[in-house]
């Protein structure tokens, strides 16, 4: 392995671990209102990813379509995602959200057939069914005082979070098919979505809301680090491997950010860790690979579009 190679997998792993820690960040503050937490967490990652996307890409022209894509992406990936993980993880754990959000590249490939016109083999329909029912042991099976809790609220909002940033991914990658860049799409997304949210904030909440809100450092540390650390710079190191090893190589280490969340919420929140966690994390990352394994020359192929897309 090269030297370039190591560093890029040492990169790739620590943006696994600040999303893995991401989610528990989130969970933490769950006693903001949710639409309120996501306007500040995504205003900050605009703050990062604005500056360096125009110092990069200052002449970047884009046209109506275009900016209809980033609009798309802005609506589905960032503002909904935002408000229903933030909803979601009052009422769930930061372990179930980890492994619910583990879905994406499942969900990304069965939607990829009829948005894409990618085909669905018996091998990915396998890996798709096995990667589901391993999060529906947690969701329907949590161990509790009574022996079985149900938790299908806070559940149903973390999964129609997944599902809008699965959709907003396809969307990304119908307007990089097009020449955009992958960072110009992210950044301005992110600065149309910031607004969106402070706009619904504004509606939805009341004056004495605001008024009220937590002003310990360490509250501000957490959403700083979430917004600017997790979100702004997670974002562009992640970009950076798809640059250097292509979209598939990349998207395996997506495996790990269930794990990372799992060790995480047990660390800081103190959450109980079950067998039934540990089945389910080896189901989910047995059909992801399941579900994306391609042969070696179709393998090729995808990191070379990778390298088009996204370089």
């Amino acid at each position: 392995m090269r030297d370039n190679e190591k560093t890029v997998y040492l990169l790739l792993g620590g943006v696994i671990l600040l999303w893995g820690l991401n989610v528990v960040m989130v969970k933490y503050l769950s006693f903001f209102p949710p639409v309120l937490i996501a306007a500040i967490r995504m205003s900050i990652a605009a703050l990062v990813l604005l500056p360096f996307v125009w110092w990069k890409m200052r002449r970047t022209r884009l046209q109506r379509q275009d900016w209809l894509f980033i609009c798309g992406v802005s609506v589905s990936s960032i503002t909904l995602h935002q408000i229903f993980i933030a909803s979601g993880v009052q009422h769930t754990s930061a372990g179930n959200a980890s492994l619910i959000l583990g879905l994406n590249p499942l969900v990304t490939t069965l939607l990829a057939v009829p948005f894409l016109g990618e085909p669905l083999t018996k091998r990915k329909l396998a890996g798709i069914g096995m990667g589901f029912i391993g999060v529906l042991l947690v969701v329907f099976m949590q161990a509790g005082a009574s022996g079985v809790a149900w938790r299908g609220y806070g559940d149903l909002l973390i999964f129609l979070s997944m599902l809008m940033y699965v959709i907003g991914g396809l969307l990304i990658r119908k307007a990089t098919a097009r020449g955009t860049h992958v960072l110009v799409v992210t950044a301005y997304s992110h600065g149309i979505a910031s607004l969106l949210l402070w706009f619904i904030s504004l509606v939805v909440y009341p004056a004495e809301v605001f008024a009220s809100i937590d002003t310990r450092p360490f509250t501000w540390l957490v959403i700083v680090s979430s917004g600017a650390f997790a979100t702004g710079l997670g974002t562009l190191g992640w970009n950076y491997g798809i640059r250097q090893l292509g979209a598939g190589r990349t998207a395996i280490f997506l495996n790990g950010m269930p794990l990372a969340s799992l060790f995480f919420a047990a660390l800081l929140l103190g959450e109980t860790l079950h067998l039934l966690h540990l089945v389910a994390l080896a189901m989910i990352v047995l059909g992801v690979y399941l579900g994306s394994y391609q042969r070696r020359a179709a393998s090729i192929g995808s990191e070379k579009l990778g390298k088009q897309l996204y370089g």
